[in-house]
């Protein structure tokens, strides 16, 4: 299983961009646009005065549901999964406690098991490396600033956005 089959969203990485002007913010979005082969849906411009700027941060909201959705179920399968493995690990290796009571033993294995998954597939959702690239657009926006939003949908997007906003000069922060 490749980790992408847990996610919904088509853009799983965001990357920030922070410049000092307008102007520059828009002109590295065009070079962007051009360079990297990206359509101006993924490609948000936040201006210093913006209040409504989370759509911008993340326009994929029935991306995040159906996330939600395959991480719990994938991960909670999985995790149940290694609890029986690990079940059988044990009654394998004839420790005392699991022998005497194997279904019951069974029982909390499998459900310790799914519910490490289950939270697992939780922290997955809640995607807490988002919120390093959600607090520095925030500061920017406090210091008057001007961001760039983009959503790579690929790696190939991912290192052509990099190396541009590299040769910008921008201060630059990226999610997984």
């Amino acid at each position: 299983m490749t980790w992408q089959a847990l996610f919904g969203e088509r853009a799983t990485t965001k990357i920030a961009a922070v410049f000092d002007t307008e102007g520059a913010a828009c002109a590295t979005a065009d070079s962007l646009k051009d360079k990297a082969g990206l359509q101006s849906t993924q490609v948000l411009l936040v201006g210093p005065d913006e209040k409504e700027y989370a759509k911008k941060l993340e326009p994929e909201p029935q991306g995040i549901i159906r996330t939600a959705i395959r991480s719990h179920l994938l991960l909670g399968l999985a995790g149940l999964v290694a609890g029986g493995l690990l079940w059988m690990a044990f009654y394998s290796a004839d420790i005392p406690a699991i022998q005497s009571s194997r279904a019951l033993s069974a029982l909390a294995f499998l459900f310790f098991g799914a519910v490490a998954g289950l939270l697992l597939g939780g922290l997955l959702t809640s995607r807490p490396d988002h919120q390093l690239v959600i607090q520095r657009v925030q500061t920017a926006i406090d210091d008057g600033h001007w961001s760039l939003i983009i959503h790579p949908r690929n790696e190939r997007e991912c290192d052509a956005v990099m190396v541009s906003l590299a040769e910008s000069g921008a201060e630059i922060v990226r999610s997984v």
